[in-house]
């Protein structure tokens, strides 16, 4: 009888307490429960996409594109998770909420230069973000956004006179099992030939150059035919000819390779060269003005 004394006296002390906070020892706890590892990353992409989006562009032209994309990538990450998105979550005694809103680890932006100095901090890790996750869907978007982002940080650092990211070597070897990159890099091969070819014809300097990338792009295609054993079946994407009004010039492959590349990031054994090819075609594209879109690779 004393035992039951005892919590009774407890319990009576406790209920005061918890009547501040508008709680009921006989509901359930209200407090969210905690995310798992892989959503704590996809909340941390939205929240920064959302701090991206309302970043004042200042005049810049850079700025005002990379915001523009940001509201897609925050839109396609399907936004930010809210606990309560009606207000009507639990208080304390002052009426404050007691899981307030989740709020972003960057900004706000008190200029252009805040920005850029951002970027250089979470591009690497949404990169990283996509090498690393195992849902395909998400990787692809990872990768999409790492390469969205890395553009718009080089457009910005360009536009500053500041440094920007610098460009990943071009790999060497490559394995996916990607069709769609495979026949990309092929045709990449062939519209290289082409241009070299018309190149020494017409006695120009570069042919060579040409010749040796041409070279590069059919040895990529064919390490990853040939690892999934798709040379000489019905299987291999490879065609003996592409349209040659395609892949018009370098600036064109380079695009068409940084969207393919973003794409295969989730179907490759090699991930990381795989989102290096992107990243390498992707920069050079966008260093001859050409534009990709917010979600390169994806639609």
């Amino acid at each position: 009888m004393t035992f039951r004394r005892a919590t009774l006296a407890a319990l009576a002390l406790l209920l005061p307490l918890t009547a501040g906070c508008g709680l009921r020892l006989d509901e359930p706890d209200p407090s969210p429960a905690p995310p798992s590892e892989a959503e704590g990353v996809r909340q941390r992409e939205a929240l920064r996409a959302s701090a991206y989006a309302d970043a004042a562009p200042g005049g810049s032209e850079a700025a005002a594109a990379l915001a523009s994309h940001a509201a897609e990538h925050l839109a396609a990450l399907g936004g930010v998770w809210e606990p309560w998105p009606d207000g009507d979550g639990p208080v304390d005694e002052d009426g404050l909420p007691l899981h307030p809103s989740p709020t972003a680890d960057v900004g706000p932006f008190p200029d252009v230069q805040g920005v850029l100095g951002s970027l250089a901090v979470t591009t690497p890790e949404v990169c990283a973000a996509a090498l690393a996750e195992q849902d395909p869907g998400l990787a692809t978007l990872y990768s999409s956004i790492c390469v969205s982002r890395t553009l718009d940080w080089d457009a910005l650092a360009a536009e500053l006179g500041m440094p920007g990211p610098e460009a990943p070597a071009a790999p060497t070897d490559l394995w996916t099992r990607d069709a769609e990159l495979v026949r990309t890099l092929d045709a990449a091969a062939w519209a290289t030939d082409r241009q070299a070819a018309a190149a020494r014809a017409a006695g120009s300097e570069g042919w060579q150059a040409l010749e040796a990338q041409a070279h590069r792009y059919r040895e990529l295609a064919l390490d990853s035919a040939a690892a999934n054993g798709w040379a000489g079946t019905t299987q291999d994407p490879r065609q003996p000819s592409y349209d040659p009004d395609a892949l018009p010039d370098q600036t064109a492959i380079a695009a068409a390779l940084a969207r393919a590349a973003t794409a295969a990031v989730p179907n490759s054994s090699d991930r990381g060269g795989v989102l290096d090819l992107a990243l390498s075609s992707g920069l050079t594209a966008r260093r001859a003005d050409v534009n990709l879109e917010a979600l390169p690779g994806i639609g």
